[in-house]
């Protein structure tokens, strides 16, 4: 039985290639410095200095922001191969941008709960944890994907559903290869 391919490879050169591999790098070290490394750092020094834990979203929010601006400039200006994958990492910073602003939502209203109900934090805490709970499992998913996508950017090839979403130009080689 025959299946079908998942992804699709090109002859794409080197410098094109590591030129993709950008938004992927940026998003990846966003993910795994800062929401990762960075973020258990500062909860460990959070009694001494509050403030430091409060970085990591300000850090988030601002490579987001590069990812996003930046990935809008490249539609008009980089190759068809550099366009797809600004536009993979471009829609996972917004899913990110979008679980880290619920949270954000969610927390406030916690701790709104804590001050102006006089609810314990013993009692505010475990809420707060499984609220947490969901964004780093996007956290780790996301990193997880953009492991593959940076592999991909470096081996010139993209998801089927990418291809079909943004046909290459003509002078683009496909390599028949099958992939699974």
């Amino acid at each position: 039985e025959r299946t079908e391919r998942s992804c699709m490879k090109f002859r794409i050169d080197e410098s094109e290639r590591k030129a993709s591999k950008s938004p992927h790098e940026i998003f990846l070290t966003n993910l795994i410095v800062n929401h990762i490394l960075y973020f258990i750092a500062a909860l460990g020094m959070a009694k001494s200095f509050p403030l430091l834990v409060a970085a990591t979203p300000v850090a988030s929010l601002l490579t987001i922001s590069y990812i996003l601006i930046k990935g809008r400039k490249m539609q008009q200006s980089a190759s068809w191969f550099e366009r797809c994958h600004w536009q993979i990492a471009m829609r996972r910073s917004k899913l990110l941008l979008i679980v880290l602003s619920t949270l954000t939502i969610l927390l406030g209203i916690l701790y709104s709960i804590h001050i102006f109900m006089e609810v314990a934090s013993a009692q505010i805490f475990p809420l707060a944890a499984i609220v947490t709970m969901p964004v780093l499992i996007t956290i780790l998913a996301l990193i997880l994907m953009e492991s593959e996508a940076l592999h991909f950017a470096g081996s010139g090839q993209l998801s089927k559903r990418m291809v079909e979403r943004n046909p290459p130009p003509n002078s683009i080689i496909e390599i028949d290869q099958h992939i699974e």
